[in-house]
């Protein structure tokens, strides 16, 4: 006959190397940080328009045919919310196509007034986020720019809500199916009340898969949910998105009858049936970044299996806590000491992956100070950190408890259940988290929109060429000079000679040096030290001896 503590030395040593485990994933997390950033560098995770034709603040002679906008990945247009408002304030676009890699946009327009137009484009990035924006550009003069309510097409503050909560739901579900099986797997008794648990933990991700495809097709579109339209529902279902929702339904599915088996049979349950519930648990775990930033954040690979073993390890130790808790106000179930000793040898594994994973998944889209501190992604990913550092904390009492369990069944249930509360505060955390827009994206959407703010571009013309003269940051004080210059047929111009002047309106002009940065664009350095009308004249040279003087008049404030 074995004693008890031959029967528990298994047990020990696992916990040993358990906790060890969580000691080597400190120093791994300081290597996968080196590792982290130099894969971060290539990161994206969100659409952004990167080049625009006419450019943003271009000032033409006349009405252009189309519109282009050019994103950095593809994008699917929300046709309603994209195109060209005229400055009367009545739509001038007819239409709206896309290139076969779908990363370019043309918007067709009709429009023959005179004045400043207003573009706006709203598009779903591939990871099912909508990325909206405007940019104006004006006909013959500027005028004050129209209105945007015939582009109108924002988040309905409502359906964000009930996006949160869906979201909110499906990983307490995936949480609850997943900790309450690993009790199940490990031999909680009776076996119905852990299999109960976990079947209401898939009914959940079940119900909330469902209810999910028609708030991101409301979300994405910008409606209400009472004015979605079969057009949207369909653009969700062919995404990434939709795809996630119904391979999680089909996994549901091929859980329960492997979960019956388990319940219903007299023996303990076969190494081949748990590793069958454990392969669809962690397949499950893998729909939700299949429909998240990883799959737009480069290297995929990486990022997908970051996100998934941060995500499955968390809602496995978040479920077992939940499942601990519920166990421990029931009279009618038991947890065996061995199947207590597996769990708290198992934790310190499961926080071990969800801090290496989790840091890996960080630094794939934060890359700087500036995008942690000054971003929205950032700050909730320091939010998160804090709370996983008090979680941690929580967890040593709810461990030492649960070794004390018969005599001090009410302490049990307070730790548990204070670490319970943490852990759905870093679900609340997570689901605005992936909602947001990428640190990375953030900051340089904020750089970008700050440059074109400051950025002034005035277009002049003469019978030899045509020329863009932009002025930045276009305030008082030092500020760079571009001359883009084309010939009449829409070539770069090849100047070989130039001169450039530039002063106040109305008094004595100062010489301005040029630099040839390439065929076609000139640049310079000027100091504008007031306020007011700022005149520039340049004259431009070619080869063969065309030449044209041209004046661009810029208003500094």
């Amino acid at each position: 006959m074995r004693s008890r503590s031959n029967d528990r030395r298994p047990a020990a040593r696992a916990t040993r190397f358990a906790w060890s485990s969580l000691a080597a994933a400190l120093v791994g997390g300081i290597v996968g940080a080196a590792l982290g950033a130099l894969w971060a560098s290539g990161a994206s995770a969100h659409a952004t328009a990167t080049k625009t034709e006419p450019s943003s603040g271009a000032l033409l002679d006349a009405p252009p045919s189309e519109v282009v906008v050019e994103f950095n990945e593809p994008v699917t247009p929300v046709d309603a919310a994209t195109g060209v408002v005229a400055p009367d304030g009545d739509r001038a676009d007819t239409g709206v196509e896309q290139n076969a890699e779908e990363t370019v946009l043309t918007i067709s327009v009709d429009a023959d007034q005179e004045g400043t137009y207003l573009v706006g484009y709203r598009v779903v990035s591939h990871d099912g986020h909508p990325v909206s924006g405007t940019f104006t550009f004006s006909v013959g003069a500027e005028t004050e720019a129209p209105s945007a309510e015939a582009l109108i097409a924002g988040t309905d503050p409502f359906v964000q809500g009930l996006l949160y909560g869906n979201r909110w739901f499906g990983y307490a579900g995936l949480a609850l199916a997943l900790g309450a099986g690993s009790f199940l797997a490990l031999g909680a008794r009776p076996r119905e009340v852990p299999a109960r648990m976990c079947a209401t933990g898939l009914a959940v991700v079940a119900m909330t898969a469902v209810l999910g495809l028609p708030l991101q097709a409301a979300y994405e579109t910008g409606t209400s949910v009472s004015g979605l339209d079969a057009v949207g529902l369909q653009s969700v279902m062919e995404s990434n998105v939709g795809l996630a929702g119904l391979l999680r339904l089909l996994l549901v599915l091929l859980a329960l009858p492997l979960m019956r088996t388990v319940v219903t049979s007299a023996e303990e349950p076969k190494p081949l049936l748990v590793t069958g519930l454990a392969a669809v648990g962690l397949a499950l775990t893998a729909t939700w970044p299949l429909a998240g930033h990883p799959m737009a954040t480069e290297p995929v690979v990486v990022a997908f299996v970051a996100d998934a073993v941060h995500l499955a390890a968390s809602m496995a130790w978040a479920g077992g806590v939940l499942a601990i808790l519920i166990l421990a106000f029931r009279k009618d179930t038991e947890i065996p000491d061995r199947t207590v000793e597996t769990w708290l040898a198992l934790v310190p594994w499961l926080v071990a992956n969800v801090l290496v994973a989790g840091l890996a998944s960080a630094l794939l889209h934060i890359d700087s100070i500036a995008a942690l501190t000054d971003t929205t992604y950032g700050r909730l990913v320091i939010l998160k950190a804090v709370l996983f550092a008090v979680i941690v904390a929580a967890g040593l009492f709810t461990r030492r408890a649960l070794l004390r369990r018969t005599e001090a069944g009410r302490r049990l249930r307070v730790a548990a259940g204070v670490e319970l509360v943490f852990l759905a505060a870093v679900m609340a955390a997570v689901t605005v988290l992936v909602q947001a827009v990428p640190a990375k994206t953030a900051l340089l959407e904020a750089e970008t929109a700050t440059a074109e703010s400051t950025e002034t571009a005035t277009l002049v013309t003469t019978d030899v060429y045509s020329a863009q003269l932009v002025l930045e940051p276009g305030r008082p004080g030092p500020n760079s000079v571009r001359i883009l210059a084309d010939d009449l047929e829409g070539a770069p111009f090849p100047a070989e000679e130039w001169t450039a002047t530039y002063g106040l309106e109305g008094e004595a002009a100062e010489e301005m040096r040029l630099i040839e940065l390439r065929t076609g664009i000139l640049a310079g350095e000027v100091s504008l030290p007031a306020e007011g009308r700022w005149i520039f004249t340049f004259t431009l040279t070619d080869a063969a001896g065309n030449t044209a003087t041209a004046e661009a008049a810029v208003d500094v404030s």
